[in-house]
């Protein structure tokens, strides 16, 4: 009998361990579990209070919108639609009485039918500022970098362009705004909205080019801490050059000039086109202290083999023209056809598609010009990102074999 209470008491002793180390189990696990639940809780707010931080230093950028012709930023009569409703602004409305008029585009932003672009009309959301002067009205749409990247990166690369070279054009046109804004371009009025800054909103934002914003959203390219002025064209010549092309004594350090085969087979990368005497005639006409036109000639090119001298004979004296873009103008195919590489027919622009040429002058006749390339040919070529693209290449290594010594940074830290 004593045996079996024994064995009874020790059984139940048993029972009420085995249960007690149970509700231990339990409350340790459920401890685990809140400790788990608190530091996912702390992470998810500290990931929060970085996105805030982010989004307040998040810049915003000022951009002066030009005419249908990109030509000119004044305009004689703005007309905007808005939530269904349409007016025309005059430098006569009442609304202008105090010389400025402030608009917020809300989410649905403002359409504006008085300008054609690509996308008609085009829509702009953040604030537009229409603001009289005495030339006629200026339009300041002024919005996050973020949102005027997805409004750039379209209207600079195809959207059908590989994902990863979206990414390294991405981060091109944010650091190239950025520096514009710490640069203060436009003083009050920061940038415009053409080919003399960054394309802006000529193509309406893309999902595959918001996503490349988004992908890298913030980052930049800096050297020594200072984001770089990211350069970037259409097509190279087989190299690429530094800003020694526009008359810079010294490359910027984050410049180089590399070999670049990846864009070779696209149609610009070689093109020729023929340039009336007479056209020619009429330009020199127009150059100070000039006489007949009588021809001109290549003088210098830089190391990667630009033209950046050219000289014009005339009558009374030789003029000479230094600079990429200077020569370029001069020699506009307007108004010419230029043959592309691809056979392809295409109409000739106020600049000559790159300073990569030669000259055959035919006195009296025309000058044909041989060339290769699109673009100024400095920082990194579009077509050639999206071959390497093609080939494997992500947006990183992209961006490091056009630049040199650089770092990726975010804006504001």
């Amino acid at each position: 009998m004593k045996k079996t209470r024994f064995f009874y008491g020790l059984n139940y002793f048993l029972i009420v361990l085995l249960g007690w180390l149970l509700l231990f189990g339990k409350a340790a696990e459920m401890n685990k579990r809140s400790e788990e639940s608190a530091k996912r809780e702390q992470k998810e707010k500290k990931k929060e209070t970085d996105e805030n931080k982010v989004q307040q230093r998040e810049p915003s950028i000022r951009v002066l919108l030009t005419d249908s012709s990109w030509q000119s930023c004044y305009h004689q009569s703005v007309t905007i639609e808005q939530k269904g409703k349409e007016h025309t602004y005059t430098p006569d409305s009442q609304e202008l009485q105090n010389d400025s008029l402030l608009l917020d585009g809300g989410t649905d932003g403002i359409a504006i039918p008085s300008i054609e672009r690509a996308q008609n009309p085009p829509v702009y959301y953040g604030t537009l500022e229409i603001k009289k002067t005495a030339q006629g009205l200026l339009i300041i749409n002024e919005l996050s970098l973020e949102a005027y990247l997805e409004a750039v990166v379209p209207s600079e690369m195809p959207a059908s362009y590989e994902e990863q070279a979206l990414m390294a054009q991405a981060v091109c046109a944010r650091t190239y705004a950025v520096c514009q804004i710490q640069e203060n371009s436009l003083e009050k009025y920061g940038v415009d909205d053409s080919v003399n800054y960054q394309v802006y909103n000529n193509f309406g934002a893309d999902k595959r080019t918001n996503k490349a914003v988004q992908d890298t959203k913030g980052q930049i390219l800096c050297q020594n801490g200072e984001p770089i002025t990211a350069y970037y064209f259409s097509t190279s010549a087989g190299r690429t050059s530094t800003d020694e092309i526009w008359g810079a004594d010294r490359s910027a350090a984050y410049l180089k000039s590399v070999e670049c085969d990846f864009d070779q087979n696209m149609p610009w990368s070689s093109w020729s086109v023929e340039i009336p005497w007479e056209t020619l005639e009429k330009r020199s006409g127009n150059l100070e202290g000039s006489g007949e036109f009588i021809g001109l000639q290549v003088i210098k090119k830089n190391i990667s083999g630009a033209v950046t001298g050219m000289e014009i004979v005339t009558e009374n004296k030789s003029i000479q023209l230094e600079g990429e873009y200077e020569i370029r103008q001069f020699l506009s195919p307007a108004g010419c056809l230029i043959t592309e590489k691809d056979g392809s027919i295409v109409n000739g622009s106020n600049l000559l598609p790159s300073a990569y040429f030669e000259l055959n002058v035919k006195s009296g006749k025309a000058v044909q010009i041989q060339g290769k390339g699109y673009g100024h040919g400095v920082g990194m070529s579009q077509n050639g990102a999206n071959e390497m693209a093609r080939e494997g290449y992500g947006w990183q290594e992209i961006l490091n074999y056009f630049f040199k010594d650089i770092t990726l940074e975010v804006v504001g830290n």
